[in-house]
């Protein structure tokens, strides 16, 4: 089981991915992340954002993948379907990076809370919450798999 996390932009809708990270839960050295150089038609770029998870435009810019090659990496690499605490987020960039590119996605997004029983929300939210999140894509997915890991169901 996966967990996606997407640093961005900014939170407008014409926000895009900078980011992506993904925590294999089941398979933790199989996780991975990478940056994405803007498309030149994204142009939103909100500061208050490059504060809380430190990246500069520039810096994606030159370190960055294509939006081709992060769609690539992501149809092959991901599962049927990948776990989000932000879904509908996740699905906006992830929508606007496929929808660039003009690539069809491979997988769906699903919310985390399909994998723990609902009497276990509350110790799940108090335990995200608490957690300090670093607002990097592949610390944060990690941090929520680690918990979603505690209290997801077992057969």
């Amino acid at each position: 089981m996966q967990v996606v996390d997407i640093e961005a932009s900014g939170l407008d809708p014409q926000s895009y991915p900078i980011e992506v990270g993904v925590y294999d839960i089941d398979k933790p050295e199989e996780s991975f992340s990478f940056l994405i150089a803007p498309d030149p038609t994204w142009t939103h770029w909100d500061y208050n954002a490059q504060d809380i998870h430190g990246l500069s435009r520039d810096y994606i810019e030159q370190d960055g993948i294509s939006i081709h090659e992060a769609c690539s990496i992501l149809n092959e690499r991901l599962g049927d379907v990948v776990l989000s605490d932000a879904v509908p987020f996740e699905v906006m960039w992830l929508s606007r990076l496929f929808g660039t590119a003009g690539v069809e996605p491979k997988f769906a997004v699903s919310s985390i809370l399909t994998q723990v029983h609902p009497s276990y929300y509350q110790e799940l939210f108090g335990e995200l919450d608490s957690g300090h999140r670093p607002h990097r894509a592949l610390a944060d997915a990690r941090m929520i798999g680690e918990v979603v890991a505690k209290y997801r169901y077992t057969e």
